[in-house]
């Protein structure tokens, strides 16, 4: 007859590994299944999901647990993983072939949006970090995803100045000038681009963004110095804050108004 004690140890035995696995996604994140991803992936606007080995780990995982975390505020977006299995029932493997996720190319991210029928890929190219994941995602979406060198408040300007005439761009200026103004050394830098950006349009019309995008980018291709290539990457990603309202991203998802 089994003891009490003998009772108890078989059933941790039996129960630890299910609770581990449930507990595998990264924190922010949720774990889809054959059988809850279309049920889950439609109640959101955009779903991030990762197509990866069951217990993932390095660089990528650690980059896309980063994204998880600094995403917990918007509603709209869901991060999921997709855990696969070689082995045994070979869990979610059909899943992942859905979408072209195979152990050969693991870890896959794409992007699903509600309304859409095929997901975006994530060209990884540029680098698989949180960074660049979080500039997948501002573009794909329009959602708001903070990026390196990035202030909040004159974000905010940016999209305010997109959707102004122009004599109302001129106040818009005027109000990111007295921003600029009390800046932290820290920030002062972007500040500054953010100015410049505005002027330029009000001289040379909105094309000014995707032409300056064009041409940073070539320089950030070509031999650079390490400092130049951190300030170059800051006025990146400045440049996309004014773009998510441009004619180029004129359809992005809902929640605009709102940074």
């Amino acid at each position: 007859m089994l003891t009490m004690q003998r009772l108890l140890f078989i059933c941790i035995v039996l129960i630890a590994p299910a609770i581990y696995e449930a507990s595998n996604a990264a924190i922010g994140s949720v774990g889809l299944d054959e059988i809850s991803f279309d049920k889950v992936i439609k109640k959101f606007e955009a779903t991030l999901v990762k197509f990866d080995v069951a217990f993932p780990y390095g660089d990528k995982h650690d980059a896309f647990v980063a994204l998880a975390k600094d995403a917990k505020e918007l509603d709209d977006l869901l991060i999921a993983e997709v855990g696969v299995k070689d082995y045994g029932e070979k869990d979610n493997e059909q899943l992942a072939n859905k979408y072209g996720a195979t152990k050969d190319n693991f870890p896959v991210v794409k992007l699903f949006i509600k309304g859409k029928d095929e997901p975006i890929p994530f060209d990884e190219s540029r680098g698989f970090t949180s960074d660049e994941l979080r500039r997948f995602i501002r573009e794909k979406t329009g959602m708001y995803l903070s990026l390196p060198g990035c202030v909040k408040e004159l974000d905010k300007l940016a999209q305010k100045f997109m959707k102004a005439s122009i004599e109302n761009r001129k106040k818009v200026l005027k109000e990111t000038e007295d921003i600029q103004k009390k800046l932290s050394s820290k920030d002062a830098t972007s500040g500054k681009i953010y100015k410049t950006i505005m002027e330029k349009i009000l001289e040379k019309g909105n094309d000014f963004i995707n032409t300056e995008s064009e041409r940073v980018k070539k320089i950030l291709n070509s031999k650079v110095s390490e400092e130049k290539k951190k300030e170059l990457g800051i006025r990146t990603n400045v440049l996309q804050s004014f773009q998510l309202l441009s004619s180029k991203h004129g359809n992005v998802i809902g929640g605009n108004d709102e940074l």
